[in-house]
């Protein structure tokens, strides 16, 4: 199934890609990111909100997402002097290098909690119907369909449709087989078909 029937390219580009270099940030990338306090704080200032959206995707807690994303900041800070930004649009790739970090720090943090209990159960995205999704349904819409489906099958969707790995790259990061990367792809838009007709009518194909 097509990704674009969610909408959901869209809606990773809304989470945290604004296509544009900060001219604040100028002095922070001419520097060679030899942070002072002052410019730790900017950057912070001006990623924290687009990495919170990242990690609420991969956990539901807020005050989780917080400690994730300040966890990543800390990381992001102590290898800055590492990051290679080339090209016009700096903040871009930086933009890029932050989200997968925060995805990386969600992710060590969740290995550890995979009892959570599912919301969605697994007969009901057996009998689920195909629909087509209305791509004008909100972001925030779309994010409440994801926080309801099974922890593991969000979080491979999270990381396959939005932040573009591949399943092999899936597979070492949850420490889960490929085949299993696949398999949860696949039952989470087949969940998600099923939490769109739910509540939110979804036309029937066919």
């Amino acid at each position: 199934m097509d990704t674009q029937h969610f909408g959901f390219k869209r809606i990773g580009q809304l989470l945290y890609v604004d296509g544009k270099e900060d001219e604040h940030l100028t002095d922070i990338f001419n520097g060679g990111f030899d942070l002072t306090a002052q410019m730790e704080e900017r950057l912070y200032r001006q990623y924290w909100g687009k990495l919170m959206g990242v990690a609420r995707r991969y956990v539901l807690d807020k005050e989780t997402a917080r400690e994730i994303v300040n966890d990543s900041f800390v990381k992001a800070f102590r290898k800055l002097s590492t990051f290679k930004g080339e090209g016009p649009d700096k903040s871009i790739i930086l933009n890029a290098w932050l989200v997968r970090i925060t995805v990386n720090t969600a992710i060590d943090r969740l290995r550890t909690q995979r009892t959570s209990p599912e919301l969605l159960s697994l007969d009901e995205m057996e009998r689920a119907p195909l629909v087509e999704i209305d791509d004008s349904l909100e972001v925030d819409d779309i994010l409440q369909l994801l926080q309801r489906l099974p922890a593991l099958h969000r979080i491979v969707f999270n990381l396959y449709e939005l932040e573009g790995y591949s399943h092999e790259e899936i597979g070492k990061l949850m420490e889960i087989p490929t085949s299993s990367s696949r398999v949860y792809l696949a039952k989470a838009k087949q969940g998600l078909r099923v939490l769109y007709s739910k509540y939110y009518g979804g036309r029937h194909d066919g």
